[in-house]
């Protein structure tokens, strides 16, 4: 049975890849042979999921739920052709194979891998080197709920529901059970060998007498935590960082908690070097070195003064001009217990010399995202869901430059910042990053036909800046299409003109995945006309 599921999975992969079913009659999607159910998804991939979960502390319970909800089961064409179950894209770092896909743009790319395992590895490593999910590491594998509201939390998905929607896909098929496994003793002795092989290839130092490893390309404060059998917090609280603290390669990462003393007396401050770094170099706990040289945290002594090592000093060294830490918005403490970190992840904004008033933002909604690397201004505005000329006045920014460990201000309920508001009839549109000819014409009720006729364009690509002739329609706009009066029961919607898949899963707030399976869909193709469940 296993090897003729095998057998049509292939045969279907090579129709899509081949174009073969371009020639013959059209097969409806809801009497396509192959869709695997998701009990068929649990029994293939739970093995590999508990793996993972013993190799990398991820419940298995999770990365079931996230591989049926991105993957549709393992039937989505990214799962059939590019054997990714977990909707990663590119990035600047992927070298292997690609697939297109349209998703939050046309035709985006996503990453295509040998084999499924290396969708699951691939996953594991992205939430282990994500520096936002790394307190999850430190929750129990038992714990489903606290990893489901911790990915929410650290902005894994937008939709404000994806907690629930993921603990729910996990209590309505029991996949809480497969977290309660233990690994067989030929796979425990494989993961220890893997281990002991990443832990050989580290540079390590001891410093102080006090164990350490030199950071890697590619690694974080996660990836040494679980290679090293420890939790995350206690690299925090051993390296006495703060959560917001950010890993650069070269740093010196104790593995082991810091002395009181150092072996040497006394040393001299160079010009942009501050007590942590000192109290790293010689792996002092800060606190004490604080202590002896009677200074309190956030005291920096200026350049040329002398810091004791090993005894107390009777005088304060002279001290740099306070400043207002970066962090003073966040709540920096590395709890032990991870739900603590989760609940001061997103903390309110307090009085600041920001005219917040100026917006009608409400306080207790606003939080700080703290820039990672590779993120840019847009995509950050794209996944809250916020307009990007909003984030750049409310952070007072006079460009799109962003660096890495930056604090912005980030507001949910921001009102749109539309430069476009005074439009006349007929007027010019000035095209804003992110907007595509159908979103302008859903805004100004028009069609993207008239839209490329008016402006006389060949294709569908705008640039940002670019004007536009506009000439609105004001009729009303149709009601939304729903073909039951039963309000439990299903619920249809007839697809319109230059509208996607993605689009639909945002008007009625829910996943494509879903959209998909309500529809028996194995892509995202949908044509104007078309009948959609939707609920």
């Amino acid at each position: 049975m296993q090897i003729r599921q095998h057998f049509y999975l292939s045969f279907i992969i090579l129709l899509l890849l081949s174009g073969l079913t371009a020639m013959a009659q059209p097969v409806p999607t809801n009497e396509f042979p192959f869709k695997m159910t998701v009990e068929q998804y649990v029994e293939k991939y739970a093995a590999t999921a508990i793996e993972e979960m013993h190799r990398n502390r991820i419940p298995a319970s999770i990365t079931l739920a996230q591989g049926l909800l991105e993957s549709g089961n393992g039937n989505s064409r990214l799962a059939l052709v590019g054997n990714n179950h977990f909707g990663i894209k590119c990035k600047k770092d992927w070298a292997g194979e690609t697939l297109k896909e349209d998703d939050d743009a046309p035709q985006e790319c996503f990453r295509k891998y040998p084999t499924p395992i290396d969708s699951y590895r691939d996953h594991s490593e992205f939430l282990k080197k994500g520096q936002r999910y790394a307190f999850l590491f430190d929750l129990e594998l038992t714990d489903y709920k606290g990893w489901a509201h911790g990915l929410k939390k650290a902005g894994y998905a937008t939709n404000p529901k994806y907690a629930e929607i993921l603990i729910g896909v996990i209590e309505r098929n029991n996949l809480s059970r497969f977290d309660q496994l233990k690994p067989t003793a030929v796979e425990e002795k494989q993961i220890v060998a893997e281990k002991k092989q990443v832990i050989a290839q580290e540079t390590k130092l001891i410093v102080n007498g006090v164990h350490a490893v030199v950071v890697k390309l590619g690694d974080s404060y996660t990836s040494i935590a679980l290679d090293n059998d420890m939790r995350v917090w206690q690299i925090y609280k051993y390296n006495d960082l703060s959560k917001n603290s950010s890993i650069n390669v070269g740093d010196t990462i104790f593995i082991k908690p810091k002395n009181y003393k150092a072996i040497i007396e006394s040393h001299t401050v160079h010009s942009g070097e501050n007590m942590h770094m000192i109290s790293q170099r010689y792996a002092i706990k800060l606190s004490k070195l604080l202590s002896m040289n009677k200074m309190k945290e956030g005291d920096e002594p200026v350049a040329g003064e002398i810091i004791y090592l090993r005894n107390k000093r009777k005088d304060i060294p002279k001290l740099r001009e306070a400043l207002a830490p970066k962090d003073s918005l966040m709540d920096n403490t590395v709890y032990a217990d991870a739900q603590k970190n989760i609940e001061t992840s997103q903390p309110q904004l307090p009085h600041n010399p920001y005219d917040l008033e100026a917006h009608g933002i409400k306080e207790q909604m606003a939080f700080i995202h703290i820039v990672q690397a590779g993120e840019t201004l847009f995509a950050i505005a794209k996944r809250y869901n916020i307009q990007l000329e909003g984030v750049k006045e409310l952070n007072k920014l006079k460009g799109d430059a962003i660096h890495v460990g930056m604090h912005l201000i980030i507001n949910p309920n921001q009102p749109t910042i539309n430069i476009n508001e005074e439009s006349v009839i007929p007027g010019y549109h000035t095209v804003l990053q992110g907007e595509t000819l159908y979103s302008i014409a859903r805004l100004y009720r028009t069609t993207v036909e008239m839209l490329k006729t008016l402006n006389e364009l060949q294709s569908d690509t705008i640039k940002v800046g670019e004007e536009l002739v506009i000439i609105p329609k004001f009729e009303e706009k149709p009601a939304e299409q729903k073909v039951t009066d039963d309000e439990e029961g299903p619920v249809y919607y007839e697809v319109r003109e230059g509208e996607t898949l993605y689009a639909i899963s945002r008007k009625f707030q829910t996943e494509i995945a879903e959209l998909r399976k309500l529809n028996n869909m194995i892509d995202n193709t949908i044509h104007v006309g078309q009948k959609l469940r939707v609920r």
